[in-house]
This record gives C-alpha cells, sequence and structure tokens, in this order.
C-alpha cells in the first residue's frame, strides 16, 4: 500500500516502510512537518498482522523489505528509512545494507549510537519479539548494557483505533511505568515503536525523572549526510 505526499526532483525524498498503514502515515507526517518528501510502503495489514509478520523466516521477511524498497525507488524515493522498530529488529540488516537499491536508515542504528552515553535502559515496545531484537542489538553494541524491555501491543492497537494520547497514557499507567524504571536504575527510556510518536510529546511533558528517547530525528539528519550533497 502506497501513501506519498508531493515529490520535488532534486531534494531529498524519503521512502518509508513500516508495519501498517497508520505508522506509515505517521512517517510521512513526520517527513512533512519537516518540509522533506516522501512515499510510504506499508507491509501489513494490521498490528497483529505485523506481529505475526515477524514470525516469518528472516531470509523471506528480508526479501519483502528489499522487493519494498524497489518499489519505493520506482515512485520516486532516493533513501529508506525503515520507519518501524519491530521490523528493523526481524530483518537481515547487513543483507538489506548490501543489497538495497537504496540508501537504509533504521531505528537499530540510532540505538547503536546510544549505546556510548548510556548502560542502563528502558525499552518500551510494540511486543516481545520487538523487545528481544532491539535487546540484543543493544548489547551486540555494549555487552556490559542492562536493558529492562517491556512488549505491549494493546497500546500500538488502541493507537490505530484512535484513542487520545491522554486516554492511551492513563489506560495503560505509563507515569507508574516510569517511576518504576527510574527506581530501577533505568536512564533512557526508548519508546521502541514509531507508533508511539502519538503520544511521545504527551507523555514526555509528564515525565519529568527520565529521558525518553524516539529515533525519528536522528533517523532523518542521518539520511540527509548520506544523500544530500
Amino acid at each position: 500500500m502506497f501513501i506519498k505526499n508531493k515529490i520535488t526532483s532534486g531534494h531529498l525524498c524519503v521512502g518509508v516502510i513500516a508495519g501498517t498503514a497508520v505508522d506509515t502515515r505517521f512517517g510521512i507526517e513526520f517527513l512533512q512537518a519537516r518540509d522533506v518528501k516522501g512515499v510510504g510502503f506499508a507491509i501489513s495489514a494490521s498490528p497483529q498482522a505485523q506481529t505475526n509478520l515477524q514470525a516469518l523466516q528472516q531470509f523471506e521477511l528480508t526479501t519483502q523489505v528489499l522487493e519494498a524498497i524497489s518499489s519505493l525507488k520506482k515512485e520516486g524515493a532516493n533513501c529508506t528509512m525503515i520507519y518501524c522498530n519491530s521490523l528493523s529488529g526481524a530483518v537481515d540488516l547487513d543483507r538489506i545494507n548490501n543489497e538495497s537499491e537504496l540508501p537504509v536508515i533504521t531505528p537499530i542504528d540510532v540505538y547503536a549510537e546510544l549505546t556510548e552515553q548510556y548502560r542502563n535502559f528502558g525499552l518500551l515496545a510494540a511486543n516481545c519479539q520487538s523487545c528481544s531484537n532491539i535487546e540484543k542489538n543493544i548489547l551486540m553494541k555494549n555487552p556490559t548494557a542492562k536493558v529492562i524491555g517491556i512488549g505491549n501491543l494493546q497500546i500500538v492497537e488502541d493507537i490505530e483505533a484512535g484513542l487520545s494520547p491522554e486516554m492511551i497514557i492513563k489506560l495503560h499507567a505509563l507515569p507508574e511505568l516510569i517511576r518504576a524504571l527510574v527506581k530501577s536504575g533505568v536512564q533512557v527510556l526508548i519508546m521502541g515503536c514509531t507508533h508511539f510518536d502519538y503520544f511521545f510529546d504527551t507523555l514526555n511533558n509528564e515525565t519529568h525523572d527520565i529521558q525518553l528517547f524516539q529515533p525519528s530525528e536522528r533517523m532523518l539528519e542521518i539520511l540527509k549526510r548520506k544523500v544530500l550533497p
């Protein structure tokens, strides 16, 4: 499924690959707000389908992503942002980087940078598969890191259902969760699902004891450095 904004030649045009139409749209809107052109490709029809997709063999899933990148190139993209933590952790990123027709950035690349700044991580992700994959990649960069991970697909489904940020934060007791993580020594909480951009600002305004981190801004910075002269 393609989702577009207006593409102008000679500018950065980001191909956004995400799990569902909703977080693909979030990625396009993120780019639009920063005057960046984009075209999106949704891999799955629903959050549950996205979770099930991760159970595929890594080779098959990676092939699907490479085919999506090829399609985005035909639509005018000159680089690619995998705007999905779950997908980024489930595919073979070495193969993606070696075989992709376009430069690629993922949240995993940004979390690797965080390991130079922090040792104790909190991680809120869409599902436990994603938690495991993100933790694995953090530990590859910093074997001494500690990660407390929580996967909650219901939060993603509530976002897709249109519940307000305030309601989602309250229903899932996110301020209480953050306080518990702080007591456990967590230094930074990774918002490990691009759906969570939906309530990031609201939660960040309520949270003063810990840094919340979302990778989108840094992903875009890296893509600009790779593509623009």
